[in-house]
């Protein structure tokens, strides 16, 4: 899709190279997502020192965790190194949280206020990071005849999918219309990171803030499901996909863990 964008460009006499690629828009992501989180983590009247050492051992491990979540999720099959395409956001999830908790328990700070500091950047960083997805056409939907479904060209993840599957032929010049997925969830990015930052005026609770993004990401991502073609790979509960399987659990979680400090705080 990128290459398409970039060749209209050409076509009409622009430079094809502002369409960024999706690792530019990741890294996009990462960078004004950590000084954000660092000048928010301040605005609470806590050390930033502490913010940049969460942040430097946390996002190594988000990219550890996406690509190793992702291999066990559809097998070693699947590695073609750690720039290919092949990352697992749950997998970037847990990443982030392990380091933290170990973080904390060699050295405590207010963990639960730090996860409600960065989860706006969270919601930036999902809302950049899936148009990177759709400009290289991975997490693409399933085929459908809505107005605005797209096809993607052959140098994607969504025409090869296709291929395989006997839907197109190799010789095809574009995929068949799909759900453009990539962009129904960086909008839900978009809306997620305005209502976050509303809640956040009114927060009555440490934890509020991030386990409420992760009600609403987990119920999010359990229905667009439904409409993705690339969710194959291990299902541990036999129907559901495997992202819908730990929307589940993240849901549960978040849900409880919302409704005790909730009545908590009304006490």
């Amino acid at each position: 899709m990128r290459r398409v964008l970039m060749q209209w460009l050409v076509e009409h006499g622009l430079t094809p190279w502002i369409i960024p690629n999706f690792w530019f828009l990741l890294c996009l992501s990462i960078i004004l997502g950590s000084l954000w989180t660092l000048h928010r983590w301040r605005r609470e009247g806590q050390p930033v020192a502490v913010a940049s050492d969460l942040l430097f051992w946390g996002i190594p491990s988000l990219l550890v965790g996406a690509k190793l979540l992702y291999l066990a999720q559809f097998g070693l099959a699947h590695w073609h190194g750690w720039t290919a395409a092949g990352l697992s956001l749950y997998g970037g999830l847990v990443g982030l949280l392990g380091a933290w908790i170990v973080t904390y328990a060699f050295s405590p700070y207010r963990f639960l206020l730090f996860l409600d500091v960065v989860t706006p950047s969270l919601a930036l960083g999902l809302f950049l990071t899936r148009i990177g997805c759709f400009l290289n056409g991975c997490n693409g939907g399933r085929v459908s005849g809505v107005s605005w479904a797209m096809r993607f060209p052959p140098d994607t993840n969504v025409f090869e999918q296709q291929v395989a599957s006997g839907q197109i032929s190799e010789s095809a010049l574009r995929s068949l219309p799909v759900h453009p997925t990539q962009l129904y969830e960086s909008l839900f990015g978009l809306l997620c990171l305005v209502f976050l930052l509303l809640l956040s005026k009114r927060r009555q609770f440490e934890g509020q803030i991030f386990f409420t993004g992760m009600l609403w990401y987990s119920t999010y991502r359990f229905l667009t499901e439904f409409l993705r073609a690339d969710n194959g790979g291990l299902r541990p509960l036999g129907v559901l996909t495997f992202a819908q399987a730990v929307s589940l659990a993240l849901f549960s979680v978040s849900l409880a863990l919302v409704l005790t400090k909730g009545r908590r705080s009304t006490i």
